[in-house]
């Protein structure tokens, strides 16, 4: 069914208005989640999906034909501002899904107001009485914006028959000490991109993998058997695979010396290490890939859009299982829940509420995000939907986000990522002789120092 007037005259308007501007949280990067880089991970050198190939960018497409999204909406009335920081590609059809809704509802006006630097924007603005109704981010500010009292909560809202409507990951982002405030629409983490040029199906075990690794690994011809960009970030896979974790975010401590932990980084700098380039700079380990010198590469939805235009056939699947003493441990890369929040003071509320519902728990709606933006669905209906699973990338991922380690939400969690990286370092100037416990051990300590100021 089309859309309606309202949408078809949105489409004509914003060809023609929107500028460019930042991503939300979590496809500008922001998600501080999305963008490696922007989880407060000092060294990461990776290009920054915002200014590069966000997933946005990459696997978008203007909707020239769009349907009517029939769940039945409830209805506020009057206006309901939403602060954010989108590309305009995402704006249009953010803006599109808004204008169906008031069609519903006219007695609701949704506006949306660009903030290029949203969170000082919002820092100023909220004390002040000043803010929005909502804004859009990734869940990782959670913590950081509780503590400062810029979220309203809404456990008044919240039931369990609408919480698990959502993956597991994303119930337990949108809740920080107790309080829920926000709502989650998209999750990201990385995944195996594989060539099926070079191997036509992806491996289901981890010593699948290996055997993969050990068959394509020729660096007398620079090839490698798998291309893996190598900071706190990607690595986290690995190195929280076996129960283990740099944060704990119910304890608020770092787990660098748990024996879990060291358990991954060993595994990862011996089992995987050896058959790499030996860099970690993340363009290098995608280039491997994107020239055809690797089968396969961790990265994640981002990195999609240059795949394509080396005009690679690619598949995207979970990082397999590592089998061991006859038990699974699935690796637990970090993963971050783009939201949309409830700012304190928030002059509207119900109003908001009851869109901010529908946006979330509409499954067309959120079919719609997957499809032209290339988000990652975290409303379970959607994930099992057919058109869904026959987007390789979509579901690929949206399968990779179900083992994933949610992103720590704790302001604290910002002491912790120089830590971890500065251990990584350490070992890489000598992985193979590196004592990898010693070096864990002695950056726990310091992240503790850091913590206590």
């Amino acid at each position: 069914m089309k859309r309606g007037i309202y949408a078809v005259l949105l489409v004509g308007v914003l060809i023609f208005s929107v500028v460019a501007s930042g991503c939300i949280g979590g496809t500008q990067t922001q998600t501080e989640t999305q963008t490696p880089e922007k989880t407060q991970t000092p060294t990461t050198t990776q290009p920054s999906p915002t200014t590069t190939t966000s997933p946005t960018q990459t696997t978008s497409q203007t909707p020239t034909e769009t349907e009517t999204h029939t769940q039945e909406a409830e209805c506020g009335s009057g206006k309901v501002v939403i602060w954010h920081n989108m590309q305009p590609n995402e704006l249009q059809v953010f803006q599109s899904l808004a204008e169906e809704y008031m069609a519903m509802c006219p007695d609701v006006e949704i506006v949306f107001e660009q903030k290029p630097d949203l969170e000082n924007a919002l820092k100023v603005a909220i004390p002040a009485g000043q803010g929005p109704d909502l804004f859009i981010w990734a869940h990782d500010w959670i913590g950081k914006f509780a503590e400062a009292g810029l979220l309203e909560p809404i456990d008044e809202y919240i039931t369990d028959d609408l919480l698990q409507k959502f993956a597991p990951m994303a119930r337990e982002a949108i809740e920080y000490k107790g309080h829920y405030y926000a709502l989650p629409f998209a999750a990201e983490t990385v995944a195996m991109i594989y060539n099926k040029k070079i191997v036509s199906e992806p491996p289901k075990t981890f010593d699948e993998l290996k055997e993969v690794m050990e068959k394509y690994y020729d660096p007398n011809n620079e090839k490698y058997g798998i291309a893996w960009p190598i900071n706190a970030y990607f690595i986290s896979a690995i190195a929280q695979a076996f129960g283990g974790y740099y944060f704990d975010d119910k304890t608020e401590q770092p787990g660098l010396d748990k024996p879990e932990t060291i358990e991954g980084f060993k595994f990862f700098f011996e089992n995987i290490w050896p058959y790499m380039a030996p860099t970690a700079d993340y363009n290098t380990q995608q280039s491997i890939f994107l020239e055809g010198r690797a089968p396969i590469m961790v990265n994640g939805p981002w990195s999609i859009g240059s795949v394509k235009d080396a005009g690679i056939d690619f598949g995207v699947a979970p990082l397999p299982p590592i089998i061991k003493d006859g038990k699974e441990y699935w690796p637990r890369p970090y993963g971050g829940v783009k939201l949309i929040y409830f700012a304190a003071g928030t002059h509207n509320k119900d109003a908001a509420w009851k869109f901010v519902k529908w946006f979330t728990t509409n499954p067309e709606v959120i079919k719609q995000l997957a499809l032209d933006l290339g988000y990652i669905p975290v409303l379970s209906e959607v994930l099992n939907d057919p058109e869904i699973k026959n987007d390789p990338v979509i579901y690929g991922f949206g399968q990779a986000v179900q083992h994933a380690y949610l992103m720590p939400k704790s302001p604290k969690m910002g002491a912790v990522w120089g830590g971890v990286q500065g251990a990584i370092d350490e070992i890489l100037k000598d992985p193979k002789h590196a004592d990898i416990e010693a070096i864990l051990k002695k950056y726990q300590e310091e992240i503790l120092k850091n913590m206590q100021g």
